[in-house]
């Protein structure tokens, strides 16, 4: 698979976590001395978070799975879930105790975590909920929400799961209150910002009962609000 950068060249691409750190290295100064592309290409974003995938420690990302945001969108193209289903099979999504799944809308990065997706949706302290972390809060995360429950509810149908349809599009989703950008371009590092500092602080079993809704915010507000100002230095 092939992602096209400005000017039209190509580079080969490699799913997340599998990408050699010379070449991501290389690609990520190319970014940065680029002056005019000063948003994420979908090519760079997975290269920088596989390289902070590598600086997180293993229990730390034990039991989190990363959907690529190049899947998402040809999710969406093709209206097709034969991919997702092999996704979900050879990544034992519902397994997992939390699913990220970064995506690029009408060139603006949201992001989606999903936690507890495969535990019982009736229990009081670890059933299923979702976040949608989004860094320009003006409506566009409020209209994903259909779209989303519609790929979730695709998730559930790929993994054979017991669940209902009712169950599944009832699962509670929040947009919590985190902190925002103040320019147009810096989406993609705010998404990138959000995923390191929520792996490195989330609870090993997210309790919807304690947790939910105020952990995303509380966590985000209080620790961002100290690094974002140099957040590009951090990554």
């Amino acid at each position: 698979m092939a992602g096209t950068r400005s000017g039209g060249k190509k580079y080969k691409f490699k799913s997340s976590g599998s990408a050699k750190q010379g070449k991501s290295q290389k690609r990520l100064k190319q970014n940065s001395d680029d002056e005019v592309e000063e948003q994420l290409s979908t090519l760079v974003f997975d290269d920088y978070w596989s390289l902070i995938w590598k600086r997180i420690p293993s229990e730390r990302i034990e039991g989190c799975v990363y959907y690529h945001p190049l899947s998402f969108r040809s999710y969406l193209t093709e209206k097709s879930v034969k991919k997702l289903k092999k996704w979900v099979s050879r990544h034992k999504v519902f397994s997992s105790r939390y699913v990220f799944i970064p995506m690029c809308q009408s060139n603006h990065w949201n992001m989606l975590i999903i936690c507890n997706i495969g535990e019982d949706m009736n229990s009081k302290t670890n059933s299923p909920c979702m976040f949608l972390l989004d860094s320009l809060q003006i409506g566009e995360a409020t209209r994903l929400e259909p779209r989303l429950r519609e790929f979730v509810f695709h998730l559930y149908e790929s993994g054979n799961r017991k669940e209902s349809a009712e169950e599944i599009f009832n699962i509670p989703y929040n947009i919590p209150s985190i902190p925002q950008q103040e320019d147009g371009t810096k989406c993609g590092y705010y998404m990138l910002f959000y995923m390191f500092k929520f792996l490195t602080a989330c609870p090993y079993q997210f309790d919807i009962s304690k947790d939910y809704p105020g952990f995303v915010s509380s966590y985000l507000l209080a620790f961002c609000n100290l690094y974002v100002p140099n957040l590009c230095n951090d990554l």
